[in-house]
């Protein structure tokens, strides 16, 4: 279920020209994304359609983890403790997250993945990203929500989680459904998924033990990747005084082009 990271002796510069992303601005420190192989991607991929989903350990630099949670506690306290979600990389301006979601390299791993899962040639789309934080009261409100992503492949990077008490795991039916050929049949798929009475069904078999979910113990510094559009996922709750924090990188929405999709929004 995991992809060891690469053996590697080179020194990682910045250029004369710029600091890109994907590299450190001290050359003894490790890039903000590491350099994957072919066959790491490969196994990668295997291990998402066998498991569910595949994790990258130890990929996140432990400065830049340290700054994320200062910055996830900050946010979380200017809003009175309770749940908060950023949208976009402007969001996250200044931090790892917003370094990560332009880095080359984790976008090639991420186009490498889709255009395996799709069987085509994937253009660079970029992410949809979205920082969740669970806490407070209105928190377990954002629990055993059961649903399908839009876009193909979802990447979770999880930045604070609880070391005492319900941890928030990831639940997911895995890869029970494919890539849809129209907008239409994902509509229909999310229509009987996201009603109340499915909601109700899915929480109450997984809490009564009925329905067998793989569940994701996450660790922060890993990250996890796995068929968003493909799975039925939601998380567990946390206590109200902790914070459970995960950012999420969105790859490839395959109906994008979808005239109905723009007149339903």
């Amino acid at each position: 279920m995991s992809i060891p990271l690469e053996e590697t002796n080179v020194l990682y510069r910045v250029p004369a020209s710029s600091a890109a992303p994907d590299v450190a601005v001290n050359a003894t420190e490790p890039p903000l994304f590491p350099p994957l192989s072919d066959a790491s991607i490969d196994a990668l991929f295997a291990d998402i359609n066998r498991n569910g989903f595949g994790v990258i350990r130890d990929c996140v630099p432990p400065a830049q983890l340290a700054a994320m949670q200062d910055f996830v506690q900050r946010q979380v306290a200017d809003n009175g403790g309770q749940y908060l979600s950023l949208a976009g990389p402007d969001s996250v301006s200044g931090t790892y997250l917003q370094a990560l979601s332009a880095s080359a390299e984790f976008r090639r791993v991420c186009r490498a993945l889709c255009g395996k899962a799709t069987g085509t040639i994937v253009p660079d789309t970029g992410f949809y990203q979205v920082l969740r934080c669970l806490s407070g009261t209105k928190g377990a409100r954002h629990s055993y929500f059961f649903h399908f992503d839009s876009f193909v492949l979802t990447a979770l990077v999880p930045i604070l989680i609880p070391a005492e008490g319900p941890p928030g795991d990831l639940l997911m039916f895995p890869n029970v459904r494919p890539v849809r050929s129209s907008y239409v049949g994902n509509l229909l798929d999310k229509l009987l998924l996201d009603n109340k009475l499915t909601q109700i069904l899915l929480k109450r078999g997984v809490l009564a033990n009925i329905l067998h979910p793989v569940k994701v113990r996450m660790d922060p510094g890993h990250i996890y990747l796995f068929w968003g559009y493909r799975s039925v996922h939601a998380n567990e709750p946390c206590e109200p005084d902790k914070i459970r924090s995960t950012a999420l990188f969105h790859y490839l929405n395959p109906h994008a082009g979808s005239s109905l999709r723009r007149a339903l929004r």
